[in-house]
Parts: C-alpha cells; structure tokens; sequence
C-alpha cells in the first residue's frame, strides 16, 4: 500500500449529518445538497437555475454567450428529468416501477426503464450482488426497525428479474424494485444530453451529489469539484479539490440517511447480509457516465477496500476515491491528485 494509498485525515464525531461534494465554479460556489446556490449570470454569461424534483436538488449551470437560447434549454432540460424521475421513482404510485413492484409484472414498459434494468442487472452481475436492485424489502425492513432484516434475503436476487422490451417480470412473489442506486445517475445523463442536443458543450449538471461536468467554467477553467470531509460538516473542511471535464462523478456515504441513531444502520445495505456495510464512509467515483459513477459507488460501499479497488482498477476510465470510517484514504491507480 502506498502512501497515497493510505493518506489519514482527522475525524469529527460529533457531527451527525453532513455533505461530501462541494463544487467551486465561475464567481461562486455549489453545496451539494442545495446548502449554498450562489452561481449567478455574470458578465461571462453563466446562466444556472436550482429546482426541487421528487425531493433531489436539482443544480444545472450553462455557460453560452447566448442567454435566452441557454435558459430556454434549461427549462427544456428540467422537464426531461421530470419525465425521467416519473418513470424510476418507485415511491409514485403511478410510476412504471411502482406498478411492476406492485404486481410483479408491467407489460409496455417504457423504454427507459428497460434499458435502466437491463443496465442494473448487468452491474449485478459484475459486482457480484453487491450492487443489486432487488434489495428493496431488506431496505424497506431496515428503514422499519424490523429485526428480521436477513429473513428477506430469499426476495433479493436481480438474476430473478425477467427483462424483455415488451414485458419485466419478477419471478419470486414479493419481490420489489428500487433504482435509488442508479436512477439519480441516469437522470443527470438524461439532462446533459438534452444540453448537449441543443448545443450547450459547456455544462454542469448535479442532482442530489451525482453530476457530470463538460468542457469548462467560464473562465475557461475545469469545473472544480471539492470533496468535503464526511465527518466535518464544516463548508470548507475539504478532502480536497478535484478537477473534472468531461466525467462524472458520484458519491455514496454512510451519512446521507441514517435509520440508527448510532449511524451503523443507514441506507445502504449489503444485499448479502442485510446490514450495512462496516468499513467505508464514502466512495467517490469518476467515470464516463453518471449512472455508471452512480452504481459502482454504490457497489463499492458494499465491498471492503482491496474488493472495491480491484474493481475500479480493471474498469477503463473509472477512477475512485474510498474513505473509511477510521478516515483512510484509499485511491485508485489512477484518480487525479487532489488540490
């Protein structure tokens, strides 16, 4: 292990709830998780907006010499991650994915929702379960303080999710979905796109601490991503400072929702055990998409260090930073230095 490999910052137990992804951009700054908004249009034609969808903080910035034609595209870019959120939110009762957890069937399934699936499925396999979407009843009994948690693992397997274009079946009863892990992730894809189609090179989009960052700031600078301690909620206890252009990037933490006072039980939950996982407090990840930044973050909370690391390692352009909960920073081969 080298020393890069095993960095150690100092820790803060008194702090219960935290943020761990701070951007720092053009004239200003961005909390992730809608603490601080204060990009605002300048001279150098910035043009940003903040909205709540289905409780995600939704942060998009453009830069374009162009303001009318950038705020018209913005508006067009909420409405499609509205449209996309409808479909993976499986807390709408209307939602596709609702309706196949609540029948176990969904015949028409939206596109979309096929290929998000059929995506996760293939993160399933591999991770080796750790990142699995059928972990929902063992989240559901976590987040109620039942004490059987392990007594639903019978229901999670994502190799008993039938996928087809014109039909998803589950084919064990009782059963059910959630995409908490990926869906933010294709969201944020789903928005840049639309930037893209439009014209828009210059870009940062983040919901909820999953973002992608194209071309550059307005002063032609990378976009600046910090990474705030996790056990500090301090607004400049930073980690440090990650350049990013033309990445992704995503975070899962141990901090984010909590179903134990203690902070041991929370929502991330080891598909193989029914608890959560023991040795990381958070898991940063770049890599060429946000769904896939999304998923392997997730993944990797589930897996210990030298699990986690192998993995990131054998995947092309995907780097990550791991944290323990003792503060020990782990990189992988070839995550940029931080500032």
């Amino acid at each position: 292990m080298t020393e890069r490999q095993n960095d150690k910052v100092g820790d803060d137990s008194r702090v219960t709830r935290r943020r761990f992804l701070q951007i720092t951009a053009v004239s200003g700054s961005l909390l992730l998780g809608g603490k601080l908004w204060h990009l605002a249009r300048s001279r150098t034609q910035t043009i940003s907006e903040t909205r709540t969808l289905m409780g995600t903080i939704i942060n998009l910035v453009v830069v374009s010499d162009n303001a009318a034609q950038a705020e018209a595209a913005v508006t067009a870019t909420f409405a499609e991650m509205a449209r996309l959120i409808a479909i993976f939110d499986h807390r709408r009762a209307d939602s596709p994915l609702a309706l196949l957890n609540q029948t176990g069937r969904l015949e028409a399934p939206p596109p979309e929702l096929v290929e998000l699936l059929s995506l996760s499925v293939a993160y399933g396999r591999l991770t080796d379960g750790a990142f699995d979407i059928s972990v929902k009843p063992m989240v559901d009994a976590q987040r109620a303080g039942e004490t059987a948690v392990f007594s639903r693992q019978r229901l999670v397997d994502f190799q008993q999710i039938d996928i087809r274009p014109e039909q998803v079946q589950l084919r064990q009863p009782g059963m059910a979905l959630t995409l908490d892990g990926i869906a933010k992730g294709r969201v944020v894809d789903g928005a840049t796109a639309v930037l893209q189609a439009q014209g828009f090179p210059n870009v940062l989009v983040e919901a909820g601490g999953d973002l992608v960052g194209l071309g550059h700031r307005a002063d032609g600078q990378a976009w600046h991503v910090g990474i705030q301690h996790p056990r500090r909620q301090a607004a400049g206890s930073l980690l440090g400072v990650l350049p990013v252009s033309m990445a992704a990037v995503a975070t899962s933490g141990d901090y984010r929702y909590r179903f134990s006072e203690d902070g041991r039980q929370h929502h991330i939950i080891d598909p193989h055990t029914g608890s959560s996982p023991t040795e990381l407090a958070g898991v940063t990840v770049m890599a060429p998409t946000a769904a896939d930044a999304d998923a392997l973050s997730t993944a990797v909370m589930v897996m210990n260090v030298d699990a986690g690391l192998t993995l990131i390692n054998r995947l092309p352009h995907v780097e990550a930073l791991l944290v323990t909960k003792s503060m020990q920073l782990h990189f992988s081969d070839g995550f940029p230095k931080l500032t």
